[in-house]
């Protein structure tokens, strides 16, 4: 039995569990941790009802845990083969470092770079004793992996662009936004800088800028960089030699037309982006946890969301300039007697995958594993990948076995 640590039981981090273990045919035992008890209460619910559902064993538990105690952590960790970290951005970092002195195997979801860089730096050390695999979600996550599938087909890269969202499918208010995920995880893609590739170099760029507007089966959406969610790709393609002096790679996130010019309203005109703020002479700190509490305290969650993915490459193809896309969506899915947001069924496909391909030895055993070493073709293989392909038919493959 594969022992698995879910360290953060929100919105994802619960679906991540359920889902696990309904697509892991018995051979998973889950924990789910979290500090709130009502968190852990719905997961209880949730995984009980699954456990009724199918044939197969549906071993798991809760856990109230506090992820800033780090001995309270160490104790979770102990006798786990691995930990899934669901936790928000700015509460990862030292898990990694933990997982790895324990020999726990890592994967977590952020889109955060700098606790990207910190995962990786324990392998670039030679350090790593198990696998380290971070940004396994949607976007940072899938899109990798669809995006190298595009560009593996040219001998060079002239332009390829990843664009993911999740958006409501009936948007009410001016952002024409809901919370379908973190909000803490929002905010801070929308504020952090973003490696792009401009002309062939590595560039730094500022979220919410390059801005472009596009049509996906008829409905208009804007596109504008965002931070995290092209992942490793560029590099690994830097290495491949697949770039020119003229590639053009980057990672945008997909909105309704508007949303970008109200945020950066928000976030920079406001300055409600700045993440250490000194207090006004009333007291009060305008700072970006200002901006997530606002967010969290006005904007309405939704299950009724949408997942866009929507890769674009050009580039030289057996001898001469093509391009190739993929593009998927991925609509809220009823399983196993509750609706799923897209957003959080295709983030807990993503990151249930890997650590399935992991555990099976489809993956490297150890050091820093990125998204695009799992193929196109190995992710789809897996049920998984119906996520993506056919979230309608997901419920009946798990039942068939």
């Amino acid at each position: 039995m594969h022992t698995v640590l879910v360290l953060g039981g929100g919105k994802v981090g619960k679906s991540v569990a359920e889902l696990l273990l309904a697509c892991g045919k018995g051979n998973y035992s889950v924990t789910v941790a979290d500090r709130d008890p009502e968190h852990l209460k719905e997961t209880e619910k949730n995984l009980a009802r699954l456990k009724a559902s199918v044939k197969h064993a549906v071993e798991f538990k809760t856990l109230v845990i506090d992820a800033s105690d780090q001995a309270a952590v160490k104790k979770a960790l102990t006798g786990v083969n691995a930990v899934i970290c669901m936790l928000p951005y700015d509460m990862v970092a030292g898990i990694a470092e933990l997982a790895n002195e324990m020999g726990v195997h890592y994967f977590d979801v952020t889109e955060d770079v700098e606790t990207t860089d910190r995962v990786a730096k324990i392998a670039r050390e030679g350090r790593a004793k198990v696998a380290l695999v971070p940004q396994c979600g949607l976007a940072p996550g899938y899109v990798a992996i669809a995006g190298y599938e595009v560009a593996r087909q040219f001998s060079e890269i002239h332009e390829l662009t990843l664009r993911v969202g999740a958006v409501p499918q009936h948007p009410t208010n001016a952002l024409h936004y809901n919370v379908t995920w973190s909000t803490a995880g929002v905010v801070n893609e929308y504020c952090e800088p973003c490696n792009v590739m401009i002309d062939g170099l590595m560039e730094k760029l500022p979220a919410l800028e390059g801005l472009e507007i596009f049509s996906f089966e008829g409905v208009k959406y804007e596109a504008f960089y965002t931070s995290g969610g092209v992942g490793s790709l560029i590099d690994t393609l830097v290495e491949e030699k697949k770039t020119t002096r003229e590639s053009r790679i980057a990672y945008k996130t997909i909105r309704y037309p508007g949303h970008r010019d109200l945020m950066k309203f928000l976030l920079q005109d406001l300055r409600l982006g700045v993440e250490n703020a000194k207090p006004s002479a009333t007291g009060q700190v305008f700072n970006r946890k200002l901006a997530i509490d606002l967010l969290d305290h006005a904007i309405a969650r939704t299950l009724q969301d949408l997942v866009i993915v929507f890769v674009s490459g050009i580039g030289v193809r057996n001898g001469r300039r093509e391009q190739i896309n993929i593009r998927r969506d991925v609509r809220a899915t009823e399983l196993f007697g509750r609706v799923w947001p897209a957003i959080e069924l295709t983030t807990a496909a993503g990151v249930c995958a890997m650590v399935d391909l992991h555990r099976q030895g489809k993956l490297p055993a150890k050091g820093f594993i990125r998204q695009e070493q799992c193929s196109f073709d190995l992710f789809n293989q897996t049920l998984f990948g119906l996520a993506y392909e056919a979230p309608e038919t997901l419920q009946a493959a798990i039942l068939k076995g």
